[in-house]
């Protein structure tokens, strides 16, 4: 009894560190503002320098603000991350022959699929796909949180289940250093009821919260992880915008030239003060013998440069986000170049990637503390993805190749092939024919291999079954399998009928009906 009891307060313990209630609040009002309005390259630096010194809220600020007003980033970043989201997700067992594995899926995938609405009463609650999203803008972020809130579970066998994922706004994330920690560990700051940061930090609790890391960095978070290596990209980008306005404002409309004789300074002041009226009154008095011509800007060249330049800012942050530029902007490589295939190669390598890094942060931070909480002893994969097109059509090649040279894979196999291919395969239910036909049947009976009563009996059943594959235009065949009174006969027979027919579909029919014609005669041996 004393041990009962024991176990029951360690129980007790262990599930009041679950956490059951939101610790995050989120406030849409007490966001960073805006800082892009006011920015230059001597702030950017500035932010960049706070954010080594622990206090990231200036750079995720303008992270926020680039990703919202460039398009084309944005739009990058979407291709990456539908690359993965807009795949099945696929909840599977360890080991399919391990019964707890098999069940532990099938629990799992109740638990994402509980998951899978917003809630409307709630926004700041995440669906499974917007928690995903949130976790996978570290792949430009350095980091990505999400906190996981449980409740206790109705459902029989269960003694948690997860309540909401709730998306920790980067504002609140800090890495304040200290004496115990001169590196400076993630931290998230305290809010008050309605949201806004306090100066309390909090350390990331794994029992709380989701900590995902999609990219290849090894720095530390406060260096700014991949999106640091285009924020002046961005920033010569808006500049250039800027620049290019002005200069259309300055010289993009045509501008008077007037022409005086040389020395005359009473014609040069008719000009000059007529020049000053001209913006008032929308036009010149000048005299009949003056000279006044309208001069145009040659903009067309510093348009060229102008575009060159955008081109190239954008073509660097593509690179960045998916690796390539040919998706963002199509463009001529050259007859027979492999380019595309090569960029559409790397696309593939992220998605793979992104898939791969997701799903293990999904599985040790969110389902294994799952089905620990439950005392459920399966082990669960999350397949998330799968490989590119070509790579499927180069592997269903290999298969049949394995099919033409006698070969295929084993049971084993199929899991794998699975996996790749981003659902789950099994072999299809397909009848063996009947080696040889009922003839070849008969030969081996002759031989003493087989017995002569089972050989009828197998071509007896299998007379009807081959005589009913002739239908359609193929209907006379029944016929004259029945009434030929040899294979030869029934061979001429159907080469007259169908002589206007491919000699190679006849020679088809021939070899087909011959089976026929054994099986029906055996059948009436007896």
């Amino acid at each position: 009894m004393l041990t009962d009891t024991i176990k029951q307060r360690l129980r007790d313990y262990f599930q009041s560190l679950i956490s059951t209630t939101r610790a995050t609040v989120v406030n849409p009002w007490a966001e960073q503002e805006s800082i892009t309005e006011r920015i230059s390259a001597d702030r950017v630096h500035a932010i960049i320098e706070s954010a080594k010194g622990g206090d990231p809220r200036d750079l995720f600020a303008l992270y926020r603000d680039i990703i919202i007003s460039d398009n084309h980033l944005q739009t990058e970043l979407n291709k990456r991350k539908l690359a993965v989201l807009g795949d099945t997700l696929t909840v599977g067992p360890r080991n399919k022959k391990n019964p707890d594995d098999v069940a532990a899926a099938a629990i799992v995938d109740d638990m994402i699929k509980d998951l899978s609405a917003d809630d409307p009463q709630d926004p700041s609650s995440c669906s499974w796909i917007r928690a995903c999203s949130h976790l996978l803008d570290s792949t430009m972020w350095p980091v990505s949180v999400v906190e996981k809130v449980w409740k206790p579970s109705v459902k029989p066998g269960l003694r948690f289940e997860l309540s909401e994922l709730v998306a920790v706004p980067y504002a609140l994330l800090t890495y304040v250093s200290n004496s115990e920690d001169m590196a400076g560990a993630l931290k998230i700051r305290e809010t008050t009821e309605i949201g806004y940061p306090t100066g309390t930090t909090n350390d990331v609790d794994p029992v709380k919260y989701i900590v995902h890391r999609g990219h290849l960095l090894t720095t530390h978070d406060i260096w700014g992880g991949p999106m640091r290596s285009i924020l002046f990209w961005w920033l010569l980008g808006t500049m250039t915008r800027e620049w290019w306005g002005r200069y259309l404002e300055r010289y993009g409309s045509g501008f008077l030239v007037g022409h005086y004789p040389k020395g005359d300074d009473q014609s040069r002041r008719v000009l000059e003060r007529a020049f000053s009226y001209a913006v008032k009154i929308g036009g010149l008095v000048v005299s009949k013998d003056t000279e006044v011509e309208v001069m145009q800007a040659a903009s067309s060249q510093s348009a060229e440069g102008y575009e060159k330049f955008i081109r190239l800012c954008n073509e660097e942050k593509s690179k960045l986000v998916i690796g390539q530029v040919l998706s963002a902007e199509a463009r001529s490589t050259g007859l027979g170049s492999g380019l595309g295939k090569q960029h559409g190669k790397v696309r593939d390598d992220f998605k793979e990637f992104d898939a791969r890094v997701l799903a293990e942060t999904l599985v040790n931070q969110l389902v294994n503390p799952f089905l620990k909480y439950n005392a459920l002893p399966g082990r669960v994969k999350l397949l998330w993805g799968s490989v590119g097109t070509d790579e499927k059509a180069t592997l269903g090649d290999f298969l049949v190749a394995l099919k033409q040279a006698g070969l295929e894979p084993a049971d084993e196999a199929l899991e794998g092939l699975s996996e790749e291919a981003g659902f789950t395969l099994q072999r299809a239910a397909v009848a063996a024919p009947l080696p040889g036909g009922s003839m070849a049947l008969h030969a081996l009976s002759a031989s003493g291999h087989l017995p002569a009563d089972l050989v009828d009996l197998v071509a007896a059943n299998g007379a009807a079954k081959l005589a009913r594959t002739f239908r359609g235009s193929l209907a006379p065949v029944r016929r004259m399998i029945l009434l030929s009174a040899s294979p030869g006969d029934l061979e001429r027979n159907i080469k007259d009928f169908y002589s206007d027919w491919d000699p190679s579909r006849v020679a088809d029919v021939v070899d087909e009906a011959l089976v026929a014609f054994a099986a029906n005669g055996a059948a009436s041996v007896k």
